[in-house]
């Protein structure tokens, strides 16, 4: 039985570091970044009028599905 305490009492520690280790490395990322730096990645398009536009390579796809979904 003292095993078993000691055992279960070093897995906690364990657990504990491995926590208060990630809890340190999400502050510290976060706060890495300055008030007024931007991230590279805004969420809109680049080109958004080419996304309207079908390309050979969109529409042979989808006569593939198509054709896979008509077999069924």
């Amino acid at each position: 039985m003292n095993l078993d305490v000691s055992t279960e009492a070093l897995l906690q520690a364990i657990l504990i570091v491995t926590a208060l280790g990630l809890f340190w490395l999400i502050i510290r990322r976060n706060s890495s970044k300055s008030v007024g730096e931007q991230d590279e990645y805004s969420g809109s398009a680049r080109d958004p009028q080419s996304l309207s536009e079908p390309t050979s390579e969109a529409l042979s796809e989808l006569d593939r599905l198509i054709e896979e979904k008509s077999d069924h």
